[in-house]
């Protein structure tokens, strides 16, 4: 019994019954036994005197009386069976959920040529409708599958079919169960497929993908080629507005980082730029020191903002809105970010 559960509950007892009273509740059934043999089926409600139980007169109760109970109400439980031959040799698995009922509930009577096999001990008779009912389902499941195909039954819209045959299809009209317990009606269906199909499908769909991928790539070939031609004629005017875009980018990270633009793309030679710088301005300012505090006048600024302006590169102009003047390009892009 590889996967079937069946509720624990299927069979109570034996209880003793010295007070010869005894009350049934709904949903269960109970066998008196006399002396260990069983005697009388009890259906639900209270029997409060066991006068005459057995011998219809009414005649007092002898010998050691004892109950078992029987649950007479449906039940779920799950089964499985493993590798299961379909019509084209293929091997699956089905796990299913059904609600089963046990055989007396039928018939209560039926219920002491039960008790008479299997006797006063209650885990007989559990572990006796587990195995039956798992290998009935076997059974069954193997009788109903033989037949058909595996995308007939792996596919089906409806996994249940696979157990209860396409509707309208003859076939047995109740479930699988010949011992304890019957199988009523499937509540869910679960089928494994074969490993081999799925290898299969699994390569087909990496085919599919490829195939896809490849016609897609023809169907945008003609855009890329366009694509291509309209690059090549404009890469002139493409690469000088790449290289004012990574100009203006260089001038707004140098102004960040308080260097010059030339610094962002060649520290080593913004490096000799800057000390060259340093070196002229420390020539003029050893020769035309006295001249300072009269240019910085003409030029409408203090000696000191003279002084830090000669040393960014760049000279002001008496007149402010005709633009700054610079000795280098670069200077001229450094504009851009001068603080006001």
């Amino acid at each position: 019994m590889s996967e079937t559960y069946v509720l624990p509950t299927l069979v109570k007892g034996p209880f003793p019954l010295p007070a010869r009273e005894l009350v049934v509740n709904v949903g269960w059934l109970a066998v008196v036994f006399r002396n260990g043999v069983p005697c009388r089926v009890c259906r639900p409600g209270r029997h409060s005197s066991l006068v005459g139980l057995f011998t219809g007169r009414r005649l007092p109760v002898t010998g050691e009386l004892s109950v078992v109970l029987f649950d007479n109400a449906p039940q779920t439980v799950q089964m499985a069976a493993d590798a299961v031959r379909l019509a084209d040799a293929r091997k699956i698995g089905v796990t299913a959920v059904a609600v089963v009922r046990p055989r007396w509930s039928a018939d209560p009577e039926s219920l002491l040529d039960v008790a008479a096999r299997y006797g006063v001990l209650s885990h007989r008779y559990g572990e006796a409708a587990g195995f039956q009912l798992d290998a009935d389902f076997r059974a069954w499941a193997r009788r109903l599958l033989r037949e058909r195909g595996h995308d007939d039954v792996h596919l089906a819209a409806d996994s249940r079919s696979a157990l209860t045959g396409p509707h309208g299809a003859a076939g047995p009209a109740t479930g699988p169960g010949e011992g304890l317990l019957v199988v009523e009606r499937f509540v869910h269906v679960v089928v494994t497929p074969d490993p081999v199909v799925v290898a299969i499908e699994r390569e087909h769909d990496k085919v599919d993908i490829k195939a896809a991928a490849l016609e897609a790539k023809v169907a945008l070939e003609p855009l890329a080629a366009a694509l291509r031609e309209l690059r090549g004629r404009n890469e002139d005017h493409l690469a000088r507005a790449r290289g004012l875009r990574r100009a203006e980018l260089d001038v707004d990270t140098a102004a960040v980082y308080g260097v010059i633009p030339l610094f962002i793309r060649d520290p080593k030679a913004a490096t000799e730029v800057v000390k060259t710088r340093w070196q002229v301005l420390n020539g003029l300012l050893n020769e035309y020191a006295d001249m300072l505090p009269f240019a910085a006048e003409e030029l409408g600024v203090t000696p000191t903002q003279l002084l830090q302006s000669l040393a960014q590169g760049r000279v002001p102009t008496a007149d402010r809105d005709a633009g700054p003047s610079s000795p280098d390009e670069i200077g001229q892009l450094d504009e851009r970010r001068r603080p006001a």
